[in-house]
C-alpha cells in the first residue's frame, strides 16, 4: 500500500522519525570506525598511493605472524607481544579447562564428548565432528585418552610461542590499531579495509 496523503496519518511522520532515530545509531555501531581514519606509517601511505601490492603482502605476512589463528586479540594499546602471546596461551588453556567436568585437572575423552554434545548438540554434522576430532588429536599428545594440564600447556605454547624479544615494528603497531568494529579483535578483513581505503 502506498500512502500518498500523509495528512490523513498525522502521527506517521513522528513514528517514522522515531524509528530513524532508533535505527541510525545501530547502523553506525555496525559500521564502526572509518577505515580511512586509522593512522598508518608515512611509508605505508606513500606505497599504497603508488599502488604497491607488495605493501599489502607485507601487512598480510605481519598479520599472519601476529595472529596465526586468524584473529588478533587486543589487550590494550601498550601491550607487548610477550603479553599478547601469554594472553593467547591463557585463552587456549581456559578453553580446554571448561571440558574438565569433574574438576580433576585432566580432560577425559568422555568429558570432551559430553561437553561437545551439550554445547553443539548430538546431531552435529560430519564436518563438525571432524573438527572436534582434530581438536582432540591436537591436544592429546601422548594418545592416552586424556588431556593433562601439561599437554594443554604444550599445546598453548605451540599455538602461541613466546615471541622474540624485540620492539614491535611499525607495521605491527599499525595493525594493533585496526579494530574497526571495536570488538577487541583485529581480523584480516579489517586490515584489508584500512589498506584499501588509502
Amino acid at each position: 500500500m502506498i500512502i500518498s496523503d500523509l495528512s490523513r496519518f498525522p502521527r506517521l511522520p513522528r513514528v517514522l522519525g522515531l524509528a530513524l532515530c532508533l535505527v541510525a545509531p545501530v547502523a553506525l555501531a555496525e559500521t564502526g570506525r572509518d577505515p580511512a581514519s586509522v593512522p598508518l606509517p608515512a611509508e605505508t601511505r606513500l606505497k599504497l598511493k603508488l599502488g604497491a601490492e607488495a605493501e599489502i603482502a607485507r601487512y598480510h605476512a605481519a598479520f599472519d605472524a601476529m595472529a596465526p589463528d586468524g584473529a588478533l586479540f587486543l589487550l590494550g594499546p601498550n601491550t607487548t607481544r610477550e603479553i599478547q602471546a601469554a594472553a593467547d596461551r591463557a585463552r587456549v588453556f581456559l578453553l580446554y579447562q571448561q571440558y574438565d567436568l569433574d574438576g580433576d585437572g585432566a580432560v577425559s575423552r568422555e568429558e570432551y564428548d559430553r561437553h561437545a554434545d551439550v554445547t553443539w548438540g548430538t546431531d552435529l554434522e560430519d564436518a563438525g565432528r571432524t573438527v572436534l576430532e582434530q581438536e582432540w588429536d591436537r591436544a592429546d599428545l601422548d594418545r592416552d585418552g586424556a588431556i593433562s594440564a601439561e599437554e594443554l600447556r604444550t599445546l598453548a605454547l605451540s599455538l602461541h610461542p613466546v615471541p622474540p624479544d624485540r620492539a614491535p615494528s611499525e607495521i605491527e603497531l599499525a595493525i594493533l590499531a585496526m579494530d574497526l568494529d571495536g570488538d577487541g579483535f583485529v581480523y584480516w578483513d579489517e586490515v584489508a579495509r584500512v589498506l584499501s581505503a588509502r
